[in-house]
């Protein structure tokens, strides 16, 4: 149950860092997330998820909002895409999604390495 209110808390935190204009909130949000979660195939999926959800709320409200078809279109065809206006999305969410998962990469591999050496061989030092 700890777990869970921990991911909660998590992406809400990443959401509310996205919504202050913190774009890079989810990258430390998953540092936290490798650090805490012991498990790496556990933690670094979730950041990841994390990541591109506090991107994609953001994104689907100024959807609803304002309506973003014709700016996505615009930049699609910038990018060179035509007028496939999802192309640009896709890869807006996917920043979201690279931002949590180097994150929680980053926070699962700083925590082997610490625990690595906090390891006592017994038999050597007794």
């Amino acid at each position: 149950m700890r777990l869970y209110l921990a991911i909660l808390v998590a992406g809400l935190a990443a959401l509310a860092g996205v919504l202050l204009g913190w774009w890079w909130a989810p990258f430390p949000i998953g540092i936290a997330a490798g650090v805490v979660m012991a498990r790496a195939r556990v933690a670094i999926p979730i950041a990841g998820a994390i990541g591109l959800l506090s991107w994609l709320v953001p994104l689907a409200a100024a959807q609803v909002r304002y309506g973003l078809g014709p700016t996505a279109a615009s930049l699609a065809a910038i990018m060179g895409f035509s007028h496939l206006a999802v192309v640009p999305v896709i890869l807006t969410l996917l920043v979201g999604a690279l931002l949590g998962l180097a994150g929680g990469w980053l926070g699962s591999a700083a925590r082997a390495v610490v625990a690595s050496n906090a390891r006592v061989d017994a038999a050597r030092n007794g």
